[in-house]
């Protein structure tokens, strides 16, 4: 299995993003984010004293999806670890008119909200597009996951501070691979876990995170 498990018992092995570590990366991001956009020292993520007015909102997609549950609770972690609060929390279809809307509505409700995170590809255009609409991007730190043209452009712009890029090559290589092992009667690890990265407007120009971005260019 690639990408997202399924309940049975003759899986030999699983190949997919860390989703509990990427969401830590989100998490990361938006403490230090929204830190930086109220002028804390932000150089220390450990430091919960640095991040106790910190307010979350999270966007996150269908409510029964492991990777998306995990993503969360790896952000939950983070936040509790350093202080943090977790103000709200909206599921939504993957659509960009239903995460708009969820976005919207989470940031109307919750004004104190000065980070707010999309755990996939749908959410995070639906945050972005929210923290347009209401001119939100000089206090509303936004994070996203994976990446498009879009999103690509909105962390350009400044309505996203921080995207968590997965390695869907990494993930499709070793799984060729290591179907490729058991049709051989190969060993196989049962978990194979790849990682994510964090790019922001900082780093999105550089040589290494531009071959993530447009790894096919």
């Amino acid at each position: 299995m690639i990408d997202s498990g399924v309940d049975s018992d003759k899986i030999s092995s699983f190949i997919g993003t860390d989703n509990y570590g990427a969401g830590r990366l989100a998490g990361e991001a938006a403490l230090d984010a929204a830190a930086e956009h109220s002028g804390n020292d932000s150089s220390n993520v450990n430091a919960a004293d640095d991040y106790s007015d910190v307010v979350i909102g999270l966007v996150n997609y269908d409510p029964n999806s492991e990777n998306g549950l995990e993503r969360e609770a790896g952000l939950r972690a983070v936040a509790e670890e350093n202080g943090a609060t977790v103000a709200g929390v909206v599921n939504v279809d993957s659509n960009i008119e239903s995460a708009t809307a969820g976005a919207l509505e989470l940031l109307n409700e919750h004004p104190e909200i000065n980070a707010i995170v999309g755990f996939n590809e749908w959410t995070t255009l639906g945050v972005g597009y929210a923290v347009e609409q209401l001119g939100l991007a000089d206090t509303v730190a936004a994070v996203g996951f994976d990446s498009n043209v879009v999103s690509i452009g909105m962390l350009e712009n400044g309505e996203m501070v921080a995207l968590i890029v997965q390695n869907p090559f990494a993930i499709g290589y070793i799984g060729v691979q290591t179907a490729y092992e058991l049709l051989n009667n190969g060993e196989v690890d049962e978990t194979i876990l790849t990682s994510a990265t964090v790019v922001t407007r900082e780093n999105m120009f550089s040589e290494s995170i531009q071959r993530i971005l447009f790894r096919f260019d």
